[in-house]
């Protein structure tokens, strides 16, 4: 059996309904519905509440369609699904949620408000998620895995959080379940790329036990080859020497990847299937470069002058390698 939810937060990464806590502790609780996978997901910068329903409800049927589809189904996999409860994140990234409304036209001057919202919702909201549902299975023998997946600034969402709960595993303030594991997916993340290194803002991450973390670039990203470092210069115009790049244009740092173990690299053409994914690396960085290139030359995803291949993320390569990271 498997379930999902969609969670509300405001501009502060306040949960909006206060029996929100009580209903996602009821659902992650051993008894009675023993999910073993939970999925937590996280949009990005200008998207509102219909159009993040429209993108988790399109993700998670898309990808639940390509493992059914996979040659043997589920079984096919090392670690394959399991029962499985579904919690996307729904925070507010544009000026208004009336896509009518002429405030929209300034939705490009909140960029550095949203970058700094995102930290809030992943170090309030979804932290005390993340906190409620390893309390809820504290002493429990049955296995849980937590599958994160962010997108843009959703990946900061996801990255605070996480950052943040490792720090209080490591105080001792938060139990671990017996058997714990994650799988972080950051598609196209709009971050520094050296943010994951330790002692910078989300460099507890990689002290997570039993975490593997994949990592999505693409050259055809103009959102983050282009207007990430462009406004990034403008933030420190004081500050001389070349803007720090994205996470989601450059990929990880040197000093990243040594803190992970080294990386492992995987490039996306038409075609890739999940068996391409490395098996067992911890940090995965994967190029969507030429996959981006096809389907803008197939008219499959028009350019956009401003973002380009930013928000392609959901076509079949991408499920291939989303499902081959997270239950291989």
């Amino acid at each position: 059996m498997s379930h999902f939810i969609t969670v509300p937060i405001n501009e502060n990464g306040i949960i909006f309904d206060t029996d929100m806590n009580a209903v996602v502790a009821e659902a992650i609780a051993e008894q009675p519905f023993g999910f073993e996978d939970v999925y937590v997901y996280s949009h990005g910068w200008s998207t509102d509440a219909y159009r993040a329903l429209d993108e988790y409800n399109r993700f998670s049927v898309d990808l639940a369609k390509a493992i059914l589809l996979a040659s043997g189904g589920a079984t096919a996999f090392a670690s394959p699904p399991r029962s499985s409860l579904g919690v996307g994140i729904h925070w507010p990234s544009e000026i208004t949620e009336d896509p009518n409304s002429p405030l929209n036209a300034l939705q490009l001057f909140t960029f550095y408000s949203m970058e700094h919202r995102a930290d809030a919702v992943g170090k309030n909201a979804v932290y005390a998620m993340l906190r409620l549902i390893l309390s809820s299975r504290a002493g429990s023998a049955l296995p849980l895995r937590l599958f994160l997946l962010g997108h843009s600034f959703g990946s900061k969402v996801i990255c605070a959080a996480l950052n943040d709960m490792q720090i209080d595993i490591a105080n001792g303030t938060i139990p671990v379940p017996a058997g714990l594991s994650f799988r972080v997916v950051l598609l196209e993340a709009a971050t520094d790329h050296d943010n994951l290194e330790p002692g910078d803002i989300y460099g507890a991450i990689s002290a997570i036990k039993n975490l593997r973390l994949l990592v999505s670039t693409s050259s055809l990203d103009k959102a983050l080859n282009v207007w990430f470092p462009a406004a990034a210069k403008i933030a420190n115009i004081c500050h001389s020497g070349n803007p720090t790049p994205a996470l989601g244009a450059a990929g990880p740092s040197q000093a990243t990847r040594q803190a992970f173990g080294s990386a492992a690299a995987v490039t996306i053409k038409p075609g890739f299937t999940a068996s391409g994914v490395p098996p067992a690396a911890r940090l995965i960085v994967a190029d969507l470069s030429p996959v981006h290139q096809a389907r803008v030359d197939a008219g499959q995803y028009p350019k956009d002058f401003f973002s380009g291949s930013h928000s392609d993320i959901n076509f079949g390569e991408i499920y291939q390698l989303v499902m081959g990271f997270l239950f291989t």
